[in-house]
Formats: C-alpha cells, sequence, structure tokens
C-alpha cells in the first residue's frame, strides 16, 4: 500500500533541514503551490474563515465546516496536510471528534492550541488561555483519539501575550510531555525569543512568520540556522490574492480596459493548476492499465530488486496491482528505451506532475529533454556512469518542466532497466526529493 498522508509527513520531518510549509486558503491555492514544488501544506483558520465565509478568525467555524475545507483540498492534491483545530472545538469528547474529523477527510496532522474559547487569532488581543491541566487533557484526548499512530499532533501555546515568555516555554515543556509530536509557541516578539525558543523547548518547532504580526520576520535560512523544524507564512496567499483581485477591479471600474497577460496566469496555465486534462479522462481507462504499460512496470520493479538489491515498493498481489502501486507511489518514477537518442516510455503520476505532461506527452517525448540544455552534458555522464556500474544512488541535479519550471533532484537512483534474460532495455531514474528552484529568463521551456 502507498504511504498514507501523515507517514509521508512523518518522513519529511525526519528529513535535516526546515520544512517551508505553504499556506493555502482553499483547493485552487493548494494546487497551485503545490505545482510551484511545496512538499507539505498547512491549513490555517485565518485563511479557511476568510476563503470559505469572509469572516475574522475568531472561533466561527466549526470542526465540521473545517474538515470540509480539509476534504476539498486533500481531495486534489498529493502532499500532506496540518489543519488548524484551533482549541478542539468543545470538551475532551469534542477534541476526539475533531481529530478523527480531520483524519477522515484526509489531513496528516492538527494543530491545538491553549487558548480559552472563543478564540482568536494568536496575533489579536485580548485573548486568553485555559489552564496547563486543561490543555493536556486536549492533548491525552487527541493522541488517544487517532486512528493511526503516525497522525500528526502539533500542540501550540498562546501564553506569550498572557503569562510572558518563561511561562509559554514551560507550558510547551509541559505539553511535549504528553508525546505530541511538534511544538508551536505563537507570537514571540524578537529573536532573542524565538532562539530560546529553539533551544529550550524539547520538541520541533514551528514559527509563524506573519506579515504584520508580533514576531520578527527572519530569513528562513535564519529560522534554520535557529533549529527550528517548520516555517509557515499564514496570510500571504490570501493577501496576495485579495490585493491582485482588488487592483484588477480597480483597473476594470476605472479605466475599462481588458488586463493583458502580465501579472497573471495565463488561461492554460489556469487549466493547468486544475487539471483539465486529467479530469477530461477520468472514467476513461487509465494509461497505466494498459497490458504493456503493465508489463514495463514489472521490468521496472524486477531489474530495481536485480540491480539495485531491495525492493522499490513493496511487492505482493496481481500484476495489476503492482503496476497500479507504482504509478500511484509518491516518489518520481521515469524510464526511457534504448533509442539513439532515448526516448521517455514510463512516468508514473508523480513523475506526470513533475514534469506537467500528461502520459500521452511524456511518453515518446526524448529523455534528453527533461533537462535544459546547459546542463545535458552532465546528464550524458550520468547515464553513461549507470550503463557502466548498473545503477547511482546518489544522483543530483537540475531539471525542468514542460513550462520550463525548474528543480533540483536530489539522492536519485538511476538503474538499468533488464528484461527477463537479464538484456539491458532501458535506464530508469527514481527520486523523491527535489527542490523548486527561481525562475528566470535563462529557462524558457525545454526545446527540442
Amino acid at each position: 500500500m502507498p504511504p498514507t498522508p501523515a507517514a509521508r509527513l512523518r518522513a519529511l520531518l525526519a528529513r535535516p533541514g526546515l520544512v517551508r510549509a505553504l499556506v493555502p486558503h482553499d483547493a485552487f491555492t493548494a494546487r497551485v503551490v503545490e505545482q510551484a514544488g511545496a512538499e507539505m501544506l498547512f491549513l490555517g483558520g485565518f485563511g479557511a474563515a476568510a476563503s470559505a465565509h469572509g469572516l475574522p478568525d475568531l472561533g466561527l467555524l466549526s470542526s465540521a465546516e473545517m474538515a470540509e475545507c480539509v476534504r476539498r483540498i486533500t481531495a486534489r492534491v498529493s502532499i500532506p496536510l496540518i489543519a488548524d483545530g484551533d482549541t478542539g472545538h468543545g470538551n475532551g469528547a469534542s477534541v476526539a471528534w475533531t481529530v478523527r474529523q480531520f483524519e477522515a477527510a484526509g489531513a496528516a496532522g492538527i494543530l491545538l492550541e491553549d487558548q480559552l474559547e472563543p478564540k482568536r487569532c494568536g496575533h489579536f488581543a485580548g485573548k486568553q488561555v485555559v489552564p496547563v491541566a486543561t490543555m493536556l487533557d486536549r492533548l491525552h484526548a487527541a493522541l488517544d483519539a487517532r486512528r493511526c499512530s503516525d497522525f500528526v499532533i502539533l500542540a501550540r501555546t498562546d501564553a506569550r501575550a498572557i503569562e510572558g515568555l518563561d511561562g509559554a516555554i514551560d507550558r510547551a515543556n509541559r505539553y511535549a510531555e504528553t508525546g505530541v509530536d511538534l511544538g508551536f509557541v505563537e507570537a514571540p516578539q524578537s529573536v532573542e525569543e524565538l532562539v530560546r525558543i529553539a533551544r529550550e523547548v524539547p520538541l520541533p518547532q514551528l514559527a509563524n512568520m506573519l506579515p504584520g504580526g508580533v514576531t520578527p520576520l527572519l530569513p528562513l535560512a535564519e529560522l534554520e540556522r535557529i533549529g527550528f523544524k517548520v516555517a509557515v507564512d499564514p496570510t500571504s496567499t490570501l493577501a496576495l490574492t485579495g490585493f491582485a483581485v482588488r487592483a484588477f477591479a480597480r483597473a476594470w471600474l476605472g479605466e475599462g480596459l481588458p488586463v493583458g497577460d502580465a501579472g497573471r496566469l495565463s488561461f492554460d496555465e489556469i487549466k493547468a493548476v486544475v487539471g483539465v486534462g486529467e479530469v477530461q479522462g477520468w472514467g476513461e481507462e487509465p494509461s497505466w492499465r494498459s497490458p504493456a504499460a503493465i508489463h514495463h512496470a514489472q521490468l521496472l520493479l524486477d531489474s530495481f530488486a536485480r540491480v539495485v538489491g531491495r525492493e522499490l515498493l513493496p511487492r505482493g498481489g496481481s500484476a495489476e496491482a503492482e503496476a497500479r502501486r507504482l504509478y500511484d507511489a509518491p516518489c518520481v518514477v521515469v524510464s526511457h528505451g534504448t533509442e539513439a537518442d532515448p526516448l521517455l516510455n514510463y512516468g508514473n503520476e508523480a513523475a506526470l506532475k513533475r514534469w506537467e505532461m500528461p502520459w500521452e506527452t511524456l511518453v515518446g517525448t526524448p529523455s534528453r529533454l527533461t533537462a535544459e540544455p546547459v546542463h545535458r552534458d552532465e546528464r550524458a555522464r550520468l547515464l553513461e556512469r549507470t550503463a557502466r556500474e548498473g545503477f547511482v544512488d546518489d544522483y543530483a541535479g537540475v531539471r525542468v518542466s514542460r513550462s520550463g519550471k525548474r528543480f533540483r533532484i536530489e539522492e536519485a537512483i538511476v538503474w538499468n532497466v533488464l528484461d527477463a534474460d537479464g538484456r539491458k532495455c532501458g535506464q530508469a531514474a527514481t527520486f523523491d526529493r527535489w527542490t523548486a528552484l527561481e525562475s528566470d529568463a535563462a529557462s524558457p521551456p525545454p526545446s527540442r
């Protein structure tokens, strides 16, 4: 079985370095940031309340409404999401019910805080906190309620504004003793306070970089150096959307001129974000299920085990079941044949998303076009080394999508694809680590 969203989140959190989580406010912005390279999402109450109802973050959304927001997003993305559970919406039973609703909706984790109901945004004045014992009860109820032990619990304290930093750190340490997975001291007021939190709380910490809030905004590299594990900006997708829409409305109502393509997604890009080609294919026989694709999936799995010495994915079941498992895997898997100018002959769903191509386009594309011209000599040396050694498991390099988006892959495994008789019939690659790179004028879509 493919790993659950919670298991993927735990794997992400186990990696060294800072996780740069993106904060969408609806399913559309979630797909935009995923396609930009985001590996983790955080759904905050501020954006969800504003987007769904045009309301402020004052504890007005019910757990069921928030779970529905989660469901809409997780139905259309493949990366893990932590959702804001506020106070848990009541007593221990309510906390347990909130956890189970979020988990059933597809969330990989939940944030719970120690505010007194009705809660409010952590950077608003006038908030209050419950006694430590009450929050401990909330956290124990959440830990006991989760159906999957991988489901992540993030404990937040808002005590900095009420009890001072020492009180907030003491609470964070008490909450860590329950066995929760992440911590979050909301609204520290200086760099020195951020340093103390990262140093004095023995739990991976989230940093909230809210523009206009009370916490100083630091470069993400500095947050990583200090020791934080996750960083979020909870309002910028909402603020940027509002700014752009307001500018358009004023121009439309003022000058009355249609808006050009500058500073906006093209219509083709919008169609790609919402997955027009994907949805049009719903109900049709998926490409991975063709006899040729199922046979090729077996070649990939068998040759990986034979050449690398371990399984690429858990094996078992029919050939079709294994082909489905490979296609649905969260890691990228892509392969090409033995032509003089090798052509791609397989890409799983993660590969199709990364290179922004439907199956019909990817299959038959020269594999050199997955890299920019400046990086193709490096790629050729990689393929020569793989042919000579059988496989490599330490490759890193820059690749480019169909639309020109550049990304750097890390720790890729490249191996020779062999048939049942041991004859080479191509090469394949798999990776699950990549970083989106800044776009620039030197990165147009790859040309043939």
